[in-house]
């Protein structure tokens, strides 16, 4: 008999399948993490999702076709409509931060915890300590919530290395 995860592979490969991009092709180019999808207990569908706006991203990318207008977009260089960036738990985005009295923003690293697409936010921890006051709003380990708009630049975990 057919393991949990035997039997959500399966499915996500149908809806992989259904959309005309098989594993099969795709996996063996640009790795996916399947195996972290499902102990995150995603559901298939949602898994077949991130897989395909992965792989679109990194074929984008290994075309030098990747959007440059903000971090993390899979769509192509010169799309239209607004970016569909693909930010993940743990990943780390900087975010910037403007300061209204003076118009000098401040840059600081967040670290994701969970997206609303449909509002362009992204929520999660403040990774670093503000320079500037904010009257006591953002400080080392604040929760936030930030426009997709204010983030200037996007890293995967293993890709952030904290500076001294």
């Amino acid at each position: 008999m057919a393991d949990g995860h035997e039997v959500w592979l399966d499915r996500v490969k149908d809806a992989l399948r259904s959309i005309n991009m098989p594993v099969e092709h795709w996996q063996g180019a640009w790795p996916f993490d399947f195996s972290g999808e499902h102990d995150a207990r995603t559901t298939p569908g949602d898994a077949a999702m991130k897989a395909n706006r992965f792989w679109w991203r990194e074929q984008n990318k290994s075309l030098k076709q990747d959007c440059q207008r903000t971090p993390g977009c899979w769509l192509s260089r010169d799309h239209q409509g607004k970016c569909q960036p693909v930010y993940e738990r743990g990943d780390y985005v900087k975010v910037e931060f403007p300061q209204e009295a003076t118009g000098i923003g401040e840059w600081l690293w967040m670290i994701v915890d969970h997206t609303d697409d449909k509002k362009r936010l992204v929520f999660g921890t403040l990774d670093n300590e503000p320079v500037n006051d904010y009257g006591g709003k953002a400080k080392l380990g604040s929760q936030m919530a930030v426009s997709y708009d204010n983030i200037r630049e996007h890293k995967k975990a293993p890709e952030f290395k904290p500076q001294n």
